[in-house]
């Protein structure tokens, strides 16, 4: 089954990161496409600029297409290192987009538009030239992007190893679940699975009705519910998808006052590059990912933060 991740870049350094990121954990793998994306804007208009452009009636300002002809060339830089990096070209395509109002807004529509699996940005990716600013763009899409999964590339990332902190919530089993997605069959990576025991948290009941619309009444009955529950559940959804038992390792609970720093700790401790998360949306019961992924990301450096909401 075909996955395909939207790259947003913008010719800096970061994005550089984050397409080695990419090769390092997928270029073998093809069913696997990406999009590079690069946003600009025509700032140079007085008139205020629509949200996607295919729905504004005035034309472009003067100076982008010599802005576009500047985006052209970085996503054909970021191709060609794509392709050195073992992805072959039939995997890749790519697009300039005219920015609205705000760029993170733009990103998600098209990520929407296009169908895709996850969105991929740089963290701290300083643009080359203002209009490819991407600084501030993850905080705002981790804000407001919650249907598509956001992955958020820090620093370099060197190693495959997964860390997903899980609760026994149905944020942490969907976060399980889009791993298995993207990750189906692969026999070369190894997953911890973590919980941070929180000093004074009660201890956390099994609730597999909550989850019968997903997985289905047999199967949360059997693997949602006993004292090991939280680990069974994903351990499951992990080997189902052809995760070899072998390669998924069960940490022992650390308490901790801050459950974000005990995951950055364990992804480090683990050798870890990719730390898998979710996050509670309006109306879920809270466990312990509530506001975790927003410290997780604060905190991290040189890893890959995995936010399915």
């Amino acid at each position: 089954m075909e996955k395909k991740i939207l790259i947003a870049i913008d010719g800096s350094i970061y994005s550089s990161q984050s397409l080695e990121y990419i090769a390092l954990l997928f270029a073998d793998t093809p069913d696997i496409h990406f999009h590079l994306m690069i946003c600009i804007s025509s700032s140079e208009s007085i008139f205020p600029v629509a949200t996607d452009n295919r729905n504004s009636l005035f034309p472009e300002a003067p100076g982008v297409e010599r802005k576009r002809q500047t985006a052209q060339s970085y996503l054909q830089k970021a191709t060609d290192k794509l392709v050195r990096l073992g992805i072959v070209s039939e995997r890749i395509t790519s697009s300039v987009e005219i920015s609205g109002q705000d760029i993170a807004i733009t990103i998600q529509h098209q990520a929407e538009h296009l169908l895709m699996d996850s969105i991929l940005i740089g963290r701290r990716g300083l643009n080359y030239v203002s209009e490819m600013l991407l600084g501030s763009v993850s905080a705002t899409l981790l804000k407001n992007c919650h249907e598509i999964p956001l992955w958020i590339i820090d620093g370099e990332v060197r190693k495959k190893n997964f860390l997903v902190p899980v609760d026994g919530s149905i944020p942490s089993l969907l976060a399980i679940d889009h791993l298995t997605h993207i990750m189906e069959g692969r026999k070369d990576i190894t997953i911890f699975l973590f919980h941070c025991h929180r000093f004074l948290e009660k201890k956390i009941e099994a609730n597999p009705e909550s989850c019968y619309p997903i997985w289905g009444k047999e199967w949360c009955d059997t693997y949602l519910t006993g004292d090991n529950h939280i680990f069974d559940g994903p351990t499951q959804l992990l080997i189902e998808a052809g995760i070899p038992e072998g390669n998924i390792i069960t940490l022992s609970e650390v308490p901790d006052l801050d459950a974000a720093h005990g995951i950055i700790r364990q992804a480090h401790k683990h050798h870890c590059g990719t730390i898998v998360i979710g996050r509670r949306g309006d109306g879920t019961t809270k466990g312990i990912l509530g506001g975790v992924s927003d410290r997780t990301l604060k905190h991290s450096q040189n890893i890959a933060l995995w936010v399915i909401g």
